[in-house]
């Protein structure tokens, strides 16, 4: 194995390959979709190393991270994702634990020392899984301060959110929406995306959604997005972005899933079955045939 690498890495630059080839955005490290609380610093690096030499100049690809308990965590994850040399990182909302919430001021100090620490383009996250979302005034001050913010992701689904995000930032910065849910109305309203941990298993079917909007075929559209949300209700039964489904999923159809890291379990043999079947009744174009003999979970 290569120096810090505890994984499959050829499976890992065949998965970057798939999704370099479909021309999206790549986020690695992530504490989602790509367990990034599981890995060392050693692999974290590797990690950040390998997407760079697979997909660097090709498609963006940027550093997401955890969410950090302490400043100096996320100062020295930017330091790490600016020395790797990847596109931009992203700053996760600030976990101060046992369910405390930041005040606006503390929020103020976090970001603005974080991003003075560094000179690599960054990507804000507004995220419901941080129990809170941050007031918009802040990220107004934000973007008007530093200009090495790029964009903002949202997860939420307060749709007057968003409009009033796009209002007083979309023309400066990127702003996506986390999950598909939200992608037509954050494109309608002037966005320029959304994010997503089914891109994995189809990066196709998320980029077909975009260039369906971009050349304004509407009929295209609507049979791209609704196979999008129907593949993200099934992934959702159980536990969306944790991979407990989609890494199975994968592995089922031959696809570079990899293994899932303690404490997360995959689903069961019959649960995956019922996914399965699901998936295949979706006719995504491009979904490979399943894999022989069984699949690993």
């Amino acid at each position: 194995m290569p120096r810090g690498w505890h994984g499959d890495e050829a499976a890992f630059r065949r998965q970057l390959g798939r999704l370099r080839d479909a021309g999206v955005a790549v986020y690695v490290g992530g504490s989602g979709s790509g367990e990034g609380y599981t890995l060392t610093p050693g692999e974290r690096d590797r990690v950040l190393a390998i997407s760079i030499e697979e997909l660097k100049g090709k498609v963006p690809v940027r550093a997401m991270g955890c969410e950090p308990r302490l400043i100096r965590e996320m100062v020295d994850f930017v330091r790490c994702a600016e020395r790797a040399g990847v596109d931009a990182a992203q700053i996760f909302s600030l976990d101060m634990g046992h369910g405390a919430k930041p005040t606006v001021a503390e929020l103020e100090r976090y970001y603005s020392t974080v991003i003075e620490s560094t000179s690599i383009p960054i990507y804000l996250s507004s995220h419901r899984a941080s129990g809170y979302f941050l007031p918009l005034d802040l990220v107004e001050t934000l973007v008007n301060r530093f200009p090495t913010i790029a964009g903002i992701a949202y997860a939420g689904t307060d749709i007057t959110y968003l409009a009033e995000l796009i209002r007083r930032v979309g023309d400066r910065v990127e702003v996506h929406c986390a999950g598909p849910a939200n992608a037509l109305s954050t494109l309608g309203l002037g966005g320029n995306g959304f994010m997503g941990s089914e891109g994995n298993f189809m990066p196709t079917l998320v980029a077909s959604v975009i260039s369906s909007w971009e050349a304004r075929d509407m009929d295209r559209l609507r049979e791209s997005f609704g196979k999008l949300m129907a593949l993200t209700a099934i992934n959702n039964r159980y536990g969306g972005s944790s991979m407990r489904a989609m890494k199975p999923l994968m592995n089922a159809f031959g696809l570079p899933g990899g293994t899932l890291r303690p404490p997360r379990l995959p689903i069961s043999g019959a649960e995956l079955d019922e996914v399965v079947k699901a998936v295949l009744r979706l006719q995504i174009p491009g979904t490979p045939p399943l894999a022989s003999p069984g699949p690993k979970r």
